[in-house]
């Protein structure tokens, strides 16, 4: 059976990209990291790999999407399989609220109507089947013994105990707004929660053993941005100028006792630094 909860090691070294959302170039960088890191390195994704914008003459790109690139969701996809296949369990994603869309979540509609639709037919049919078991298998938190948990959206979920995690229903959202979603008990605000008060994001993490949560899902053109001692909000790629672009280097056999410990240049590092 597929757990919800990856469980992290209790040592060597581990990356966090947030948000690729068809950035191919993006995606590989992070690979390339791993292939220059240790061997008991682990890279992990927090989800929104997929789904990114129309193409467009570079002269038509809006700013607020950050540095121009096109969208190939397909490619990103076959690409983080062969990663899996040649790091054995060494590369992850969590699933985020773009790719719930394609296993029963709301259909995400940034820049399409219906973006599951739109990539799910840019793809074969063997292709697809291979994308929803993906999807279907991936977990929604990944978590450390050293207190570090990763999430794709902001800790505001009221989460009680692990079985809460481990029972979520993945279908039955087609159709659903936003809101209404949101208010799914856990995995509406795990998917798309933009923030969570300090008393939202400890009682998350106290569930989990955590001591920090590093999450994507909201665009902070800086990179990054701490909330308070436990929370760290991450843009690795999408909708980032390539100089802002953000991924985080932890390592696993070090306690960090609150966000504020994590040092530009150390742990927060530049994607094209």
């Amino acid at each position: 059976m597929t757990s919800r909860l990856l469980r992290l090691p209790d040592s060597g070294r581990l990356l966090v990209a947030t948000d690729i959302q068809g950035n191919l170039r993006d995606f590989q960088r992070m690979v390339t990291l791993l292939e220059r890191s240790p061997e008991d390195s682990i890279l992990v994704f927090t989800g929104d790999m997929v789904h990114g914008p129309d193409p467009v003459t570079e002269a038509q790109w809006p700013d607020y999407l950050g540095t121009p690139y096109k969208d190939e969701s397909p490619q990103v996809i076959q690409a983080f399989l062969q990663a899996q296949a040649r790091f054995p369990g060494r590369v992850h994603c969590l699933m985020g609220n773009h790719e719930h869309a394609h296993v029963g979540g709301p259909r995400t509609a940034k820049f399409h109507a219906d973006e599951a639709q739109v990539l799910e037919e840019r793809m074969s049919p063997e292709e697809v089947k291979a994308l929803r078991r993906l999807i279907q298998e991936l977990p929604l938190v990944a978590a450390a013994p050293n207190g570090v948990v990763l999430l794709h959206a902001a800790p505001s979920a009221p989460l009680k105990n692990l079985a809460q995690l481990e029972n979520v229903k993945l279908d039955g959202y087609f159709g659903w707004g936003i809101e209404e979603f949101f208010r799914e008990t856990v995995l509406g605000p795990m998917l798309w929660s933009r923030m969570a008060t300090a008393e939202q994001a400890r009682a998350f993490l106290a569930t989990l053993g955590g001591r920090i949560a590093i999450y994507g899902h909201d665009v902070v053109r800086e990179g990054y941005e701490r909330m308070g001692l436990e929370q760290l909000c991450v843009s690795t790629s999408f909708a980032l100028l390539d100089e802002h672009k953000t991924y985080v280097q932890l390592d696993l056999g070090t306690v960090y006792p609150d966000v504020q410990m994590l040092r530009e240049g150390i742990e927060l590092r530049r994607l094209y630094g």
